[in-house]
Parts: C-alpha cells; sequence; structure tokens
C-alpha cells in the first residue's frame, strides 16, 4: 500500500442488486463512501471525533466511471486516497477493482470541511495532509463539469424524505439523491442500456418530512449510448442536486 492510499475489501449481497444481479449504482458508491469513512477512522480523523467537535466533511460531487458492474457473491476491493487537500475543500479518489485485480471502475469526489452548526466552510487543518497522506494521481482524469438542471422534464417522480434517509451529519445522504434520482430514468433506458458514467452535484440539503421531485429528461444519443440530465428538486423548485448519467447499450 503507498502512502495515503487505504484499501478495503466488499462482497456484493443479493439485497445490493438489480434485475441482472449486478451491484445497483447506490451500492457502488455505498462501498466507496464506506471505505473513505474507514479510511477516515484508521488514520484518527473519524466522524465521530469530528462532529465532537462540531465539524465534519460533506460531499459536494461525484464523477463515477464504471467499466463493469459487479455481479452477486462477487468480491471486489475499492482503493482511495486524497488528491488534494485546499483551503475548504479536499479531493478523494477511488479505484474499484475485481478479484484479479483489474480495474472495473473508477471516481472522483469533492468534499467540503464545513462547522456543522453554523454549516459554513471553514479551514482544513494542516496537519489531515500528514494524517491522510496525499498522492496527487486522479483516479478520473477529466474535471468535474458544468451541470445544467433539466428545463423540461420527460419524467418527474415525487418523494418523501424517510426517517432512514437520515445520516449521521442528520442530513439526507447523499446516496438517497442517486436512489431518487434513478427511479426517474425511463424503463426503456434501464432495461436496455447499462450505467457506464454518473456525475452528481449536490447543492442544498434537504430534511425528514421534506416532499422532493426527481427530473428527467434525455440530453444526447449516439450509437449504442444515451445521456440523461437529472435534478432533484425541493419544494418550491428548489435546485437540490443536478447530475448526468451516460448509459451503454447491453
Amino acid at each position: 500500500m503507498s502512502q495515503g492510499t487505504f484499501s478495503k475489501e466488499f462482497e456484493v449481497h443479493y439485497y445490493e442488486v438489480n434485475r441482472f444481479a449486478e451491484a445497483t449504482p447506490v451500492a457502488v458508491l455505498n462501498y466507496l463512501e464506506d471505505t473513505a469513512v474507514t479510511h477516515s477512522e484508521a488514520v484518527g480523523l473519524g466522524f465521530a471525533k469530528l462532529k465532537a467537535k462540531g465539524v465534519g466533511w460533506v460531499l459536494n460531487r461525484w464523477l463515477l466511471l464504471i467499466d463493469k458492474f459487479p455481479t452477486w457473491g462477487e468480491r471486489v476491493t475499492v482503493e482511495t486516497w486524497p488528491s488534494s487537500f485546499e483551503r475548504f475543500t479536499a479531493v478523494r479518489e477511488f479505484l474499484l477493482k475485481n478479484r484479479s485485480g483489474d480495474v472495473i471502475g473508477r471516481a472522483s469526489s469533492r468534499w467540503f470541511y464545513l462547522n456543522l452548526a453554523r454549516k459554513r466552510p471553514i479551514r482544513i487543518p494542516a496537519e489531515f495532509g500528514a494524517a491522510y497522506g496525499i498522492s496527487p494521481e486522479r483516479a478520473v482524469p477529466e474535471p468535474f463539469s458544468e451541470l445544467d438542471p433539466v428545463e423540461e422534464a420527460a419524467v418527474s417522480k415525487t418523494f418523501a424524505v424517510r426517517r432512514h434517509d437520515i445520516d449521521t451529519n442528520e442530513h439526507v445522504n447523499n446516496t438517497k439523491y442517486v436512489e431518487w434520482m434513478t427511479e426517474a430514468v425511463p424503463e426503456a433506458v434501464e432495461e436496455d442500456f447499462a450505467l457506464s458514467l454518473l456525475e452528481i452535484e449536490y447543492k442544498r440539503e434537504t430534511t425528514y418530512g421534506a416532499v422532493v421531485s426527481s427530473l428527467c429528461a434525455e440530453s444526447a444519443r449516439g450509437n449504442g449510448w444515451i445521456e440523461l440530465l437529472h435534478s432533484i428538486e425541493g419544494e418550491g423548485g428548489v435546485p437540490l442536486a443536478v447530475a448526468r448519467t451516460r448509459w451503454r447499450k447491453r
């Protein structure tokens, strides 16, 4: 293990797969996030310790590229490392590997370091870089892109925020937005195509009992692929998250 790199193994459980016996996008993101959380615990900067000081990490961006989703019973390893610490933000990289060590997915993420009571970004302590170790290598070389909201939805679905959608920071966990987002993907796309790219930007938090809407519209199509735009909106059309997905023909 190189400096700053942390790894964790997972087995794909039956309750994490879709109709094709593949791990869902939410399951994969959960593997990535769980590895990041375990890495923080391992270096003595776990969420309980930070929360006791009134601070914590809040996810701002995911950019996930998947070549092949692991299937039921398959064991995979997630490798993660921080590639940068700026004033208020950190970028964390991920590789998803199969049992043979082949990379089947990669992701980059951006996190804000917040004062939890004020919900304002604060400066990342200088000692964090030494604790984690930093490797500037990027898992996804391309930068985060500008994401446009859905202007005219082809599909719209509405959800109520439930108690178990809330995480340890006492707001809706980031993967719940992805669940809402993928529920609005047209059935024909979900049936005939496999997700190959997911990029999401979180804009505002929402809370227990709120009503949210998931909007989806096609933005581009090519030979064997399709791209969709997504918006998650709160009451009154307030944007909570925007995203894009790309799907390849099965």
